[in-house]
């Protein structure tokens, strides 16, 4: 594990922000509770589930302090006491996983994107990683791997997985311009900073979304319908 910055120093990094062309690209956000589902389900695992919340930006295009993000990527693990799903909740201590094909600046760059454009990420204890970070579309099908420590496979939410009752309960931690609901089909992390080992699969967990598109309407809900009437990707 190697640490970048003290964490006193990571936070300053944020205010120094240019006037860039917004970075943009796609969001994979996976949550350790299901964000689509019937109220039961919701309340049952509300007492003891959703503590955990893996994050991942593929940028396509955007700046930030005068560095090109493009091509790069970025991940965010958190574990923390409250349901990381909700709004407003506690960020819990954290480990930010970053590109080991970028340069140390690019690193610096996209930290401090992350603390500038995510307000509400303020962890207790956040440590960093440097390793590689692969991210996958074929078909609807997302992969995500990060080193030896995270590899998360999703699939598209199918119409005959729903029933009646069930609703969208939750919205992305970080803003989108539109976004849906996926399938966790396998998701294997282990953590030993957070001496987490969480694994999981078959849940309506994941959320895929664009992100920092210009001139967008903001966290726009593709439905079920739409989504399931849509041949090809709205990705």
């Amino acid at each position: 594990m190697k640490a970048l910055f003290t964490l006193t120093g990571v936070f300053s990094l944020a205010f120094a922000v240019a006037a860039d062309e917004a970075p943009r690209g796609t969001l994979l956000e996976l949550h350790s509770c299901e964000v689509y589902a019937g109220g039961c389900v919701v309340g049952s695992e509300e007492s003891y589930a959703g503590r955990y919340m893996l994050r991942v930006w593929d940028f396509s295009g955007g700046e930030f302090n005068g560095t090109d993000l493009k091509g790069q990527r970025l991940a965010v693990l958190q574990m923390s006491e409250d349901n990381l799903a909700v709004p407003g909740s506690r960020s819990g201590d954290a480990v930010v996983y970053l590109p080991e094909s970028a340069d140390e600046t690019q690193r610096r760059a996209l930290l401090a994107w992350l603390l500038s454009s995510h307000k509400d990420f303020r962890p207790e204890r956040l440590e960093t990683r440097i390793g590689s970070l692969d991210f996958k579309r074929d078909g609807e099908v997302y992969r995500f791997q990060a080193g030896d420590w995270i590899n998360v496979v999703t699939g598209p939410m199918s119409c005959e997985t729903t029933a009646c009752g069930e609703a969208l309960w939750y919205e992305p931690r970080t803003s989108t311009t539109l976004f849906t609901v996926a399938v966790n089909r396998e998701a294997r992390i282990h953590e030993p900073y957070l001496k987490l080992d969480w694994a999981d699969r078959g849940r309506r967990s994941v959320f895929l979304g664009r992100f920092g598109e210009p001139g967008s309407a903001r966290d726009v809900y593709v439905t079920m319908n739409e989504f399931c009437g849509v041949r090809g990707n709205v990705f």
